[in-house]
């Protein structure tokens, strides 16, 4: 099994090191890393022509996140299963993949999305992981929140045909997931998988409007079409074993250009979806 890792940046330099070297360190399993850079002026191309043929990237400027990641697709993927990390997020252990490999392996072909666990906080520091179940997962679409989408697999076979819509700013995940989702492409992994910092663009008071009116336009036209599929998928597996809990990550080492600090280790606060701002 191989796994397309994509991240877009745009001034990332400060966080991007420990996001390429989270996935670098990945034991037992094949990766390729795709870096999608919107013309960065802050050190952040040197950064990237560093790490040399480890990685496959190009910087010009684009027209946002989605339009990022849909040029990083366009370039072409060989993997099985596609992650997207933010360039300040990163993985919480350096056996994460593999060890979710095991399961995506032995997931039927229609199963388009795979969510794991999400560790959120500030500068690397957890504050609060989710969990990743079913009847959770379905819920929150009625309220215009998706998946944990750094922490979501998405089958390489997907994008022949699907891209991005990048007329959104903020939401064009939520928009992604909510058109291409049935009843019965959606799993999950017992595995806590990345750490999501935050202070992205939804956390800004600044693009609040901006968020909510992205969220309207979903729910909309896509979320409201399928509500009566989206309440019988959280009556179907409310009761299911696979809405067990993720399984907590180790602590996980990476060295940056500043030494070795552990990134994530011990217990944060443990909340389900439905307790999740968004």
């Amino acid at each position: 099994m191989r796994y397309s890792i994509v991240t877009a940046t745009l001034n990332a330099s400060c966080f991007l090191p420990r996001t390429l070297n989270s996935v670098l360190a990945q034991r037992d399993c094949d990766c390729e890393i795709i870096v999608k850079d919107g013309a960065s002026a802050d050190g952040t191309v040197d950064i990237l022509k560093k790490y040399g043929s480890r990685i496959i990237w190009s910087s010009s400027a684009d027209n946002g996140l989605y339009d990022a990641w849909n040029q990083a697709l366009n370039g072409g993927i060989h993997g099985d299963w596609v992650l997207f990390l933010g360039a300040d997020d990163f993985l919480l252990s350096d056996t994460v993949l593999a060890c979710c490999g095991r399961y995506l392996a032995a997931l039927p072909p229609e199963t388009a999305f795979t969510a794991g666990g999400l560790v959120l906080g500030r500068n690397g520091r957890p504050k609060t992981r989710i969990r990743n179940n079913l009847t959770d997962m379905y819920s929150l679409l009625l309220r215009g929140v998706g998946l944990p989408f750094p922490a979501t697999f998405i089958r390489a076979g997907l994008f022949r045909e699907q891209r991005f819509d990048a007329s959104f700013k903020i939401a064009g995940d939520l928009e992604f997931t909510a058109r291409l989702l049935t009843a019965d492409n959606l799993a999950v992994v017992p595995h806590y998988v990345t750490f999501m910092e935050h202070g992205g663009l939804s956390d800004s008071p600044a693009h609040a409007e901006l968020l909510l009116e992205e969220k309207k336009r979903v729910l909309r036209t896509h979320v409201i079409p399928k509500a009566r599929m989206i309440a019988e998928s959280c009556l179907r597996y409310l009761s299911d074993d696979v809405n067990g809990e993720p399984r907590p990550a180790q602590g996980f080492p990476v060295r940056s250009g500043q030494g070795t600090e552990t990134l994530f280790s011990g217990r944060v606060p443990d909340v389900s979806f439905a307790e999740r701002k968004p």
